[in-house]
């Protein structure tokens, strides 16, 4: 008679239609909440990476179904729908010098943002993802904390405790309100009282 069945939440999030859709919310919630999969904004090779390592890491997801899983994810939650029209796109760096003829497989290393937790997401998180998954991915404190026990529960190697420093380190650098573009002030106590009156 109970109204509903407290290990059994109710899906909250709705996914877009698309041949996809029934791969997605069938075998991605073996081990992520939905919210994983909407939140990341990733090209088609990313989530193609992103995929083939969940199914190294034991994920059930059919041979057959991981090329129509990557083209929905790809379609529905790639870098283009993240933009919020809110300035211009990359393309409109001032250096355009630079050749656009960079192989795509030779991307310059990522490096993330200094604080207590760096080394230890540099060292652990590696083992699976490309640190791209961290600095694309736009989460809550709690989403985080979702996140980091889940790869723990899937086996990750971090140490119990680092979780809380890693979750902190995570939830500062990479949350959803740190999407402003990290091109302006570089420490957030810089008041305008306590700076020189020139910025630059």
């Amino acid at each position: 008679m109970a109204p509903a069945s407290p290990s059994q939440p109710k899906p909250v999030v709705e996914l877009p239609e698309g041949d996809g859709k029934t791969i997605a919310t069938e075998f991605c919630q073996d081990c992520h909440k939905l919210t994983n999969v909407t939140k990341a904004r990733k090209d088609p090779d990313d989530w193609h990476d992103t995929v083939q390592l969940m199914m190294d890491r034991g994920a059930r997801l059919p041979q057959d179904k991981f090329d129509t899983l990557i083209q929905y994810l790809a379609k529905n939650f790639g870098p283009q729908t993240a933009a919020p029209a809110a300035g211009p796109t990359p393309a409109a760096a001032p250096s355009s010098d630079t050749p656009p003829t960079t192989p795509a497989q030779a991307p310059k290393p990522v490096e993330l943002p200094e604080g207590d937790g760096k080394a230890i997401a540099t060292e652990f998180c590696q083992d699976c993802h490309k640190l791209t998954n961290l600095t694309k991915a736009r989460k809550d404190p709690d989403d985080w904390h979702d996140t980091v026990q889940l790869m723990l529960d899937r086996g990750a190697r971090l140490p119990q405790g680092k979780v809380d420093t890693l979750v902190a380190y995570l939830a500062k650098n990479f949350g959803p309100k740190a999407e402003a573009p990290i091109s302006g002030t570089g420490s957030p106590d810089a008041s305008p009282t306590a700076s020189s009156p020139s910025n630059h």
